[in-house]
This record gives structure tokens, C-alpha cells and sequence, in this order.
């Protein structure tokens, strides 16, 4: 299902994923993206309006929102849920201004393996996620939509958990990770050619370009480093994260049809 967005970057509905079982997740339920922080009245009207939006979870930090702020949208609930909140300097976490730093495609896959490893290792990643998870528990109509800056990496993780609780195959979560480097594409052109126009040398346009997509290699890092420290993703999530076998019936039929 498309919807008309004009400044809504990387933008998705879940519904229409096929689970293992036969079902299917629900339209207008489970909505990823990048920033709102430039989406248009028209963009407002169709989450409101089309999508019944109730609400916002932003996984960006405090210094990305204090920059870049999501729009306000009356009459929806905001929920901010920094996943490296009180994290040390340096930490990798995502972020544009991280992004943007690299200096070599070498120093892109240290980052990504640290910080997609990091989503099965942190404490407060975790604990962000079984927030995430309880407020979609207690929405039991609307739309929720989730987001961090480019909303390609701690979206993707959470992606990644919302459909495995919900019975999605890996390969077909895999997918849906993917498409980011489609619906990014233009918005990924315009910051080359920002770079271009800054003259950075080549090495730091090809690093910033490989930063600003992703590889099925560095989700694949998640499921590795669920496996080693839980035996499975699903141990991860339901031991690591710590939802219980109850909520994830509960989730699943909320959200599937």
C-alpha cells in the first residue's frame, strides 16, 4: 500500500509481511521512517488522517533532537527512547553527525559492527526496546510510527524484533531492511552532493556514501551476536529483552490479520 508523502524519508508500512503461519501484519499499524523533522502539512494530513496515527517513538539521541527536531503533531502521543542514553563519548550510535565523520569505508564497517553488536549488548538498548514493545501493547488502535535519523539502523533493529515476535521470516525481514537503499536514494544523493560541493576528498564521499546505506552483513551481525550470547534472536528477545510468552501472543493478535 503507497501512501503520498512529500518529506517523509525512507517511509514504510509493515502490513502486507506474510508470517510463517500464514498471516499477514496489519496496514496501518507498524510504520518506520527517518526524521520528521521536515515532513509538510500534507504529510501530517496523510499520517493523521490515512494512517490514524497515535504515536511518535523516536530512537534518536538528545543531541539529534535538540538539532533536528520532529515536527508536533497535535493529539499524538511522543515518545523519545534514546538507545545510548548516558552511553561514553564516542559510542557509536547512528547518528547523522557520526555518519558523516568517516573518513574510509574500512572505519563505516568498524562503526556498523560495533553498533549493531552493541543492539544485542547494551543494557540500555534492551531496555529501550521492551519499552518500544509495551507501548505498542497498549495501542490497541492507530498507527505507531518509529523512527531514528536515517531510519535504517536502530529502526532496523526494532524492526527486525517487532517482526519476529510477529512471526515474519528472517528473509523477508531481511528484505524489508534492505529497501533502504532505495527509498533513501535521492535523499542519500543530495548529501553526496553537499560533500562534493566541500570538496572532501574521494575517500570520505565513498565512506559517507557506504554510511548512509545498508548491508545485509550488518544485520546479519545482530542474529550472530544473539545466537553467541542467547542461542537464538528469539531467546534474545525474549530473554535479553524480556518480553514474556504471553505478550508475544498478545502482540501478534494486535497486529496480524
Amino acid at each position: 500500500m503507497s501512501y503520498k508523502l512529500e518529506k517523509l524519508d525512507n517511509f514504510r508500512d509493515l502490513g502486507g509481511l506474510k508470517t510463517r503461519d500464514g498471516r499477514t501484519v496489519a496496514f496501518g499499524r507498524l510504520l518506520r521512517s527517518g526524521e520528521l523533522s521536515k515532513v509538510t502539512e500534507g504529510d501530517i494530513k496523510v499520517l493523521t488522517e490515512e494512517l490514524h496515527l497515535s504515536n511518535i517513538v523516536d530512537l534518536r539521541t538528545v543531541n539529534e533532537k535538540k538539532s533536528s527536531p520532529d515536527a508536533e503533531i497535535s493529539g499524538i502521543n511522543y515518545i523519545a527512547l534514546d538507545f545510548f542514553e548516558g552511553e561514553k563519548e564516542g559510542q557509536a550510535n547512528g547518528s547523522e553527525e557520526q555518519l558523516k565523520q568517516m573518513q574510509n569505508v574500512e572505519q563505516i564497517y568498524l562503526m556498523m559492527k560495533g553498533l549493531y553488536s552493541s543492539f544485542i549488548t547494551s543494557k540500555n538498548v534492551r531496555g529501550k526496546l521492551y519499552d518500544f514493545l509495551q507501548i505498542l501493547l497498549n495501542t490497541p488502535k492507530g498507527s505507531t510510527i518509529f523512527h531514528c535519523f536515517a531510519g535504517k539502523d536502530r529502526t532496523g533493529i526494532s524492526a527486525a524484533v517487532i517482526l519476529t515476535v510477529l512471526g515474519v521470516s528472517k528473509e523477508d525481514i531481511m528484505e524489508d531492511y534492505l529497501k533502504t537503499n532505495i527509498l533513501r536514494q535521492n535523499v542519500n544523493e543530495e548529501i553526496l552532493a553537499q560533500l562534493r560541493a566541500s570538496d572532501v576528498p574521494k575517500e570520505m564521499e565513498e565512506a559517507v556514501n557506504a554510511a548512509l546505506c545498508v548491508e545485509q552483513e550488518y544485520l546479519e551481525i545482530c542474529y550472530e551476536m544473539a545466537e553467541k550470547e542467547y542461542g537464538s534472536f528469539e531467546k534474545y528477545i525474549s530473554e535479553g529483552i524480556g518480553l514474556k510468552e504471553g505478550e508475544w501472543n498478545t502482540l501478534r493478535s494486535m497486529y496480524l490479520s
